[in-house]
């Protein structure tokens, strides 16, 4: 027996859950299931703090976290949570890194502000930071952070106050594509929707498997250290989000347990179910040693880390839209470590394909037969 739906939300983290709140504001009375509970830390949606940067080497990302900026204020206004911090974000790296370089005429072409800043003027600013003397500095101030847990909770409550039903604990066994009307198999019942959104997070490999999608999934580990004077200088009133495009590494201000910092590199290949969850200690104290290098007076102790996952498209760009078998179902994936400031907007381009066919959003270079 299968229980008949319009639209079906098929994994409610960061992607999933915007893409059923969005779908209710539609008045759409969507359904959403997870296999875990709303806010679960088994993937790549949990945590305190996700980068909402600005400042990208291609127009179309910065165009979608401009058109992301209302939605998430929008969201802090119905629900009366602070899900977004914009302090600002630092970026710097040696000269003649081309990366940093290119962001920074992506800036001028989109005339998105910015500045370009000496070392020593960084640290007028925000005296925690001393930055290498010759380095090549960009401060986007509409950047910041976003508390990541607390937006997969807010867009799944919010949901529900619109008329989405929420079923969590709910495993999907099957998918069947090949039908004009999608039936989905799960471990407390089976559907059959007129539209199915998929959005599985590092689970896409197992849940489509035929699309046969080159996706590598990552471990990747964040750590969070006490500083040694209580941390005056480094809340996130006198500190922005900051980012070293020469080792891959990033930070935070205080927030949460401490200053979070983490290695933007991919970890060794993993799977959900394989995934080591053990704090590599390696890389732990080669983030204290280069947190120590551009905040001498930090003096960081180790407090905690956890461990997410990345899931890698091979051009790392994301994979959003039709399913190439089924007109009807839309697929989210492959957000490659830096999709959560998209989700909100991407939950409204789901939730317009899914109930208009289409959207004006500029998502051609995301479709999912690129790849061939």
């Amino acid at each position: 027996m299968y229980q008949d739906t319009e639209i079906l939300v098929v994994g409610l983290g960061a992607m999933g859950s915007a893409a059923l709140y969005h779908l209710a504001r539609q008045d759409a009375a969507p359904i959403g299931i997870d296999q875990y509970p709303v806010g679960h830390t088994h993937g790549s949606s949990h945590g305190h703090s996700r980068v909402f940067r600005i400042f990208y080497n291609n127009a179309v990302y910065v165009n979608l976290v401009k058109a992301a900026l209302p939605l998430w204020q929008e969201l802090e206004t119905l629900s009366g949570e602070q899900l977004l911090t914009r302090n600002g974000m630092l970026t710097f790296a040696e000269p003649g890194n081309e990366r940093l370089d290119q962001n920074i005429r992506i800036m001028q072409a989109t005339k998105t502000p910015y500045e370009v800043l000496t070392a020593e003027e960084v640290t007028a600013r925000f005296p925690a930071l001393q930055l290498p003397a010759d380095s090549v500095i960009c401060y986007t101030p509409d950047s910041g952070f976003l508390n990541a847990s607390r937006c997969v909770r807010t867009h799944v409550a919010q949901a529900e106050r619109f008329g989405a039903t929420v079923h969590s604990g709910m495993r999907v066994h099957h998918i069947e594509a090949n039908k004009e009307h999608p039936e989905v198999e799960t471990s407390a019942g089976n559907y059959r929707c007129r539209r199915l959104i998929i959005s599985p997070g590092p689970w896409a490999s197992q849940l489509l498997t035929n699309l046969s999608l080159p996706l590598r999934v990552t471990r990747q580990q964040k750590f969070y250290f006490q500083p040694q004077d209580g941390g005056a200088l480094y809340q996130p009133d006198r500190l922005p989000v900051y980012g070293d495009y020469d080792r891959g590494y990033y930070g935070f201000p205080y927030y949460g347990p401490g200053i979070k910092v983490a290695d933007d590199g991919h970890g060794p290949v993993t799977s959900p179910k394989t995934v080591d969850r053990e704090l590599d200690l390696n890389v732990r104290n080669a983030l204290a040693q280069w947190l120590g290098t551009i905040m001498p007076g930090v003096n960081p102790s180790f407090v905690e880390g956890a461990t997410c996952m990345y899931t890698l498209t091979p051009d790392h760009d994301f994979l959003i839209g039709h399913h190439p078998l089924n007109s009807n179902i839309f697929v989210a994936a492959g957000f490659s470590g830096h999709g959560f400031k998209f989700s909100t907007i991407v939950g409204k381009i789901l939730a317009e394909l899914a109930t208009d066919g289409k959207t004006d959003y500029p998502i051609d270079k995301f479709r999912l037969n690129r790849f061939g």
